[in-house]
């Protein structure tokens, strides 16, 4: 009797103690389910927390190798071989498609050697991939970007006919400035803009995106309603530089229906997105391609005070092309500031045409222009 006690007691003894360590194995998977799903959480908020912004500069990183294993004598093969590879050999006809000049280094503060024009026929030696290339023009060896250069002709530059009003009364011997924006129409921000501009009986040029276009048609209307140019963002606002040639005609044909479609006319200006318009796209879109020589920022601040601040420290704003975009608030608010602070400095605000028309510039089909002062 006495022996089956012990029995049976060490037999529980052993279900107790398995028992002990069972409950513990599930306490630490139940631990480490909880750890899994907590790091899974943060990376999700890290995630949904990245602000993405619209950085309109170009922008590069240099890789540096640190690597302390390495003498004095191995960096220098290295950095040697580095540069040799930089350049690939070629041998190929290419056309400037823009005045551009040659220069004596792949460098833009390099000295310049020659000045090209559009369809010059240049050949080109070697491909940079620093964005240069080593070319050769009537017994002329230099470097030039490679992105004022195409293996495939240029089209004949046209002129196009400037959209001006002859009913405004415009004084060619001020000072004159055009207001851009882009990206909208915008519900919310683009009337507020428009509303001062029409308080003040002054015009801009904005280049609307054709899905905001078709989505508000009538802000698009008012827009050229009260004077204003209208050109065209594209229809999608993709950057035109990373798409095909194919792919960019396809955007643009977009752009143009919705664009007449609600204005009844034809397009006549285009704003690239980013103002990057590499030579396809050059080639590729039969219109003059606005870009700007005064960026506010305001993309990038959201602030109405360093809007202003930007434009203020520009100085003398005769021929300039000021860039703003009607989706924010921020914009209208400095627009209602900035609009009767240049009036009283003696600035007529005028439409990009009228800039062009007064700064006595042609404006011309594949051609990019980034201020007329």
């Amino acid at each position: 009797m006495k022996k089956t006690v012990i029995i049976i007691s060490s037999i529980l003894l052993i279900m107790l103690t398995s028992f002990v360590i069972y409950i513990l194995l599930q306490s630490k998977k139940t631990d480490n389910a909880v750890e899994t799903i907590s790091i899974l959480n943060n990376n999700y908020d890290n995630e949904t927390n990245n602000e993405i912004s619209e950085d309109k500069s170009n922008q590069s990183t240099d890789v540096v190798i640190n690597d302390k294993k390495d003498n004095d004598k191995q960096n220098k093969k290295k950095n040697k071989s580095n540069k040799n590879r930089i350049y690939k050999e070629v041998n190929e006809t290419v056309y400037a498609i823009t005045t551009v000049h040659i220069r004596e280094k792949d460098d833009i503060k390099s000295s310049i050697v020659t000045t090209l024009s559009l369809g010059d026929i240049l050949k080109r030696t070697a491909v940079g991939s620093n964005g240069w290339s080593k070319v050769k023009y009537n017994n002329i060896t230099g470097y030039i970007s490679t992105q004022y250069i195409s293996k495939e002709k240029p089209p004949k530059q046209e002129k196009v006919i400037l959209n001006v009003d002859s009913n405004r009364k415009i004084d060619p011997s001020k000072p004159m400035v055009a207001l851009t924006f882009d990206d909208g129409p915008n519900p919310n921000s683009t009337p507020e803009i428009l509303k001062t501009l029409e308080k003040y009986k002054c015009v801009a040029t904005f280049f609307d995106v054709g899905k905001c276009m078709k989505s508000y048609p009538q802000i698009t209307q008012k827009e050229e309603a009260i004077g204003c140019e209208v050109g065209s963002h594209t229809y999608a606002h993709k950057n035109l530089d990373t798409l095909s040639k194919d792919e960019i005609l396809e955007d643009i044909k977009m752009a143009e229906d919705i664009y007449k479609e609600t204005l009844g006319h034809d397009l006549t200006l285009v704003r690239p997105p980013y103002g990057d318009a590499n030579s396809t796209v050059k080639l590729t879109l039969n219109y003059p391609l606005i870009n700007w020589d005064v960026d506010t920022m305001d993309w990038k601040t959201k602030d109405k005070e360093s809007i202003i601040a930007e434009v203020n420290k520009i100085g003398n704003l005769d021929g300039r092309i000021i860039l703003m975009h009607s989706i924010y608030k921020s914009t209208a608010d400095a627009v209602a500031k900035l609009v009767p602070q240049l009036l009283k400095q003696g600035y007529e605000l005028v439409t990009i045409s009228e800039l062009a028309k007064y700064k006595q510039i042609e404006l011309k089909t594949h051609t990019s222009y980034w201020g007329f002062k």
